[in-house]
């Protein structure tokens, strides 16, 4: 079990949040997505893929990797609550750079391609900004806030998409994300990374943000 806990934590990792979104945002058939779904393999990795593999993945764990050999912090899971402040206050600048990237890319291409997936990557920021306060004073579930971000955001996505042609594909995707939600809290649970409570707030907190972000089109 606790195999299986260990690859959950990596697979359903937070870093990759960001680029499991996008990658379920463009199987949406909607009228709204449709020039995102229409792109040829490179400019949809030039426009899409690129810019969110590099600032919210690549250099993040480039960054571990300096931090880790400058002693910066123990281990690469960074379990240390005071090891998380630096690592989270540099997740808020990729993730505000990966906004601000993928935002104006939308804005030069006259909003036609990225539309409700803002919603999406601004609850991402707030999330990022709420882990940095909460976790001097509490060891909030990263994992739980991630997974849980996933989850919320494609039900409202879901939700507010309509009509969307392959509705029936979603309903079982977003059955599968709340799944999730469910077996990576109980992975982190057998491996003792939080309490029952961390786990529970944070992927509350992860679905509720998201949720609120996308269902009524807020961003940035």
């Amino acid at each position: 079990m606790r195999l299986i806990s260990h690859f959950l934590s990596l697979v359903l990792h937070p870093i990759f949040i960001p680029l499991y979104g996008i990658l379920l945002f463009t199987q949406i058939e909607h009228n709204s997505t449709i020039n995102l779904r229409a792109l040829e393999s490179i400019d949809y990795f030039k426009l899409a893929l690129s810019p969110i593999l590099l600032f919210s993945i690549v250099f993040p764990l480039f960054s571990l990797m300096i931090m880790y050999n400058s002693k910066m912090i123990s281990s690469f899971r960074v379990e240390s609550q005071k090891e998380r402040i630096p690592v989270l206050f540099l997740s808020c600048i990729y993730y505000g750079i990966t906004y601000y990237f993928v935002r104006s890319l939308d804005i030069a291409y006259y909003h036609s391609f990225f539309g409700l997936f803002l919603s999406f990557l601004t609850g991402g920021l707030i999330l990022a900004l709420l882990s940095l306060l909460i976790t001097p004073k509490w060891k909030i579930s990263l994992h739980g806030i991630g997974i849980g971000a996933l989850a919320g955001g494609f039900i409202g996505f879901t939700q507010e998409l309509q009509p969307m042609s392959n509705i029936d594909d979603f309903i079982l995707i977003n059955v599968l994300l709340i799944l999730a939600v469910g077996l990576l809290s109980s992975a982190r649970l057998i491996l003792k990374a939080h309490s029952i409570n961390q786990v529970i707030v944070g992927s509350l907190l992860g679905i509720f943000t998201e949720y609120m972000m996308v269902s009524n089109h807020f961003w940035i």
